[in-house]
Order: structure tokens, then C-alpha cells, then sequence
């Protein structure tokens, strides 16, 4: 027998602000999943909310929000943005506005807290918008410290290693600068395919001296970290000639690199050369994270939903609900696996069995991949409320 879903909470924000008056199947002016089903027991529960973006974006057709929160190392500031160009620190046990900076673009990515060290005296926050402005901000003040003008929206998160920051666009490129001042070091490009193409991208990963970087055009690369010269590239995308996007940032486990691409599905790499190790056929395929012990593999489809994988890329379960849609990357979170589904919202997924826990469902669903503390989650719903939930 299956049981109803137990609510997470009752949005602060409710129809009456404007001037609506609630359907059977909202509460406190929030559409809530229906035809979802989970265990008995409630993982999260509402702290707070808080809209980041105008009511008028909320009559919108089909709104969306792209951009995933980053929270300090100690816990206590969140930053996010929206497509509003604005962005927030807030203060995690409340909401709180600590303080806020105006972007030149739209945020569709997630920051990137960078904690003081050899090549900065002070912590610094990277974030790149969707007029590929990459800023250097203070995380206490929000104070400018330097930008870099790049060619393309920056729709993933920066990545530090030696010194350098590596940043990739939506137009095939990535590029290197100096952490410190933003000094340009090196780039490098694919050429972007005509016709179709997937929103986001791959983030770079940066290891051993080398960048593995996924491109519009359906192939990987492995390119030398300090002067971006290119050790190796692989065709993932096959024979397809439209959606070849290679929009997941890789994953190491041991000396295998696992990458998805949405024309041809997930791959297993030798990372020295970028040989097959074997291949899951995966329509749709996106984002996917890795457990740390490379047990399993988990995979977003917009056609199949989340599926886990084994080492050697054998199928272990699939949770595919109901009227879900495009879903976002995975969040391991302990035991459980996170992620957003673009008309229901929140579903947590127990990882080892693939069983649908909770869901919650902020508003007309979630696109960004949630983020995570110790105890808290957080995610922005499509209609640019943001939304801090707590274990409990």
C-alpha cells in the first residue's frame, strides 16, 4: 500500500500577496507534488524562504532558474543568485541579507567560496554570469576584487587548482587566469556546432597536472594545466549531428573519468588516454556524480530520470517519476541522493536501493541542482523563491 507524501512545510509566501486564491492542490499558495508517494518518515522540513526574484517573473510562462547556491566552509553564509543579476549572502539560520552585489548578467551557474591561502591573504568568491563576467567578490563584504570578460555565458562552476582559475563558457571555450588578479593565462576552443544544442555545460576538472573539460561539439579533452596545450581528445558523441553536448563535468574515481554525453549516454575512461572502458547507452544523458568509493554512478536523463550505475556500468536501479521532466545534476548527500526535477520539485532518493524518500515541490518545480551543508539543503524553485530546508 502506498502511503502519502508528509509535507516539508508551508511557505511564508502565500496566493493572497497576489491576490490569487488557492487551488485544492496548493497550500499556502505553493503547488505541491500530487501523485507522489514516499516512505513514512520526513528527511527535511522548511526553515526559511525567500523570494530573490520580482512577482512579476511568478506569471511567467514555464519560469525557469538555473542558478545553484554555494555555502561557506564553516556553514553560516549561503550565496545565490537569480536571473535577476543580483547577487545575495545570506545568513543560513534565517535568511537574513548580509549583503548583496549587482551582476551584468543573469546567474545560471553556482559560485565557487575559495578559502584564503598562498596565492590570496583573504577568501575570495568566484562567480561567472550569462554575460560571461567572471567576478572575484569578498565573501564577507561582497566587495569587488577583480573580473575577467569572457566570450559566452558561464553556466558552470569555476574550478581553482595551482594558482589558477579555470572558467568554460557556453560558446566551447574555457580559459585559465591568475587566481590572485585575474590576469589572463591561456584559453583554448572548440568550434560550437550549428543547429541544436543543450542549455549548461561541462565544468572543468583539474588533476594531476591536467584539465579534463567536456565541449559543445561532442568531444572531451585533456588539456596541460598550466599552458592549455592538448594532451588527448575523444569523439563521445558518435555519429549524431544535433544535441552532441558533452554537458557533464567529469569525474575521477581512481584512474577511471567518468563523463556522460547527451547524444550517446555514460562513458568509463582510462584517464591516461581517454580509451573506453565501457559505455552505458543513456538517452538524454547529463549531469552524473560518482560516490567517493566509485561504487556507484549516478546519471541524470531528461527522458529516463536518475539512474545508478555500477563500476562496470551495469544497471542498478532507475527512479524515473511521473510528469518529472528535465532533471537537474545529482547531490550525494550521506546516504541519500538529491536532485530537481523541473515540474516536481525536490526528490530525495535513498542511493543504495533507489527509493524515493521525500519529495517537495517549492512551485512550479526546481532546474538547479540543490546544494548542501552538513544539515541543511538548499535549493531555488523556477519561480525565483529560495528555500533553506533542515534536517528534522
Amino acid at each position: 500500500m502506498r502511503r502519502l507524501l508528509p509535507l516539508l512545510g508551508v511557505l511564508a509566501l502565500g496566493c493572497s500577496s497576489l491576490g490569487l486564491s488557492p487551488r485544492p492542490s496548493e497550500i499556502g499558495g505553493v503547488t505541491m507534488a500530487q501523485d507522489t508517494f514516499v516512505a513514512p518518515q520526513a528527511v527535511l522540513r522548511v526553515r526559511w524562504s525567500r523570494p530573490l526574484v520580482l512577482k512579476t517573473a511568478f506569471f511567467a510562462y514555464n519560469p525557469q532558474e538555473f542558478a545553484t547556491a554555494a555555502v561557506s566552509p564553516d556553514g553560516q553564509t549561503v550565496f545565490v543568485g537569480s536571473s535577476a543579476k543580483v547577487l545575495y549572502a545570506l545568513r543560513y539560520r534565517d535568511g537574513e541579507v548580509l549583503w548583496q552585489h549587482q551582476l551584468t548578467g543573469g546567474l545560471a551557474s553556482e559560485p565557487l567560496y575559495v578559502p584564503a591561502g598562498e596565492v590570496s591573504n583573504e577568501p575570495l568568491l568566484l562567480v561567472g554570469d550569462d554575460d560571461g563576467t567572471l567576478s572575484a567578490l569578498s565573501p564577507k563584504t561582497g566587495e569587488v576584487r577583480w573580473t575577467a570578460q569572457l566570450s559566452g555565458p558561464i553556466r558552470t562552476q569555476p574550478t581553482v587548482a595551482g594558482g589558477l582559475v579555470y572558467t568554460t563558457t557556453t560558446s566551447g571555450r574555457i580559459y585559465a587566469h591568475k587566481l590572485g588578479t585575474g590576469k589572463w593565462v591561456w584559453q583554448y576552443e572548440r568550434e560550437t556546432p550549428d543547429g541544436f544544442a543543450i542549455r549548461g555545460g561541462s565544468g572543468a576538472l583539474v588533476t594531476g597536472g591536467h584539465v579534463y573539460v567536456g565541449f559543445p561539439d561532442g568531444y572531451l579533452g585533456c588539456l596541460q594545466a598550466d599552458n592549455g596545450e592538448v594532451r588527448w581528445t575523444r569523439q563521445l558523441s558518435g555519429n549524431a549531428t544535433r544535441f552532441t553536448d558533452v554537458d557533464s563535468t567529469p569525474v575521477l574515481v581512481g584512474d577511471t573519468l567518468y563523463v556522460s554525453c547527451f547524444a550517446s549516454g555514460v562513458y568509463a575512461l582510462d584517464v591516461k588516454d581517454g580509451s573506453t572502458r565501457w559505455r552505458y547507452d543513456l538517452d538524454a544523458a547529463g549531469p552524473l556524480a560518482a560516490d567517493p568509493a566509485g561504487e556507484r554512478i549516478y546519471a541524470a536523463s531528461s527522458t529516463q530520470g536518475l539512474v545508478a550505475l555500477d563500476r562496470k556500468g551495469r544497471l542498478l536501479w532507475q527512479q524515473s517519476p511521473s510528469k518529472q521532466g528535465e532533471i537537474s545534476a545529482p547531490l550525494i548527500w550521506g546516504r541519500y541522493v538529491l536532485f530537481n526535477a523541473v515540474s516536481s520539485g525536490l526528490l530525495i532518493v535513498d542511493g543504495q536501493s533507489g527509493e524515493l524518500i521525500q519529495a517537495f515541490n517549492p512551485g512550479q518545480g526546481a532546474s538547479a541542482r540543490p546544494t548542501a551543508s552538513a544539515r541543511d539543503v538548499y535549493l531555488l524553485s523556477n519561480v525565483g523563491v529560495f528555500f533553506a530546508l533542515t534536517q528534522g
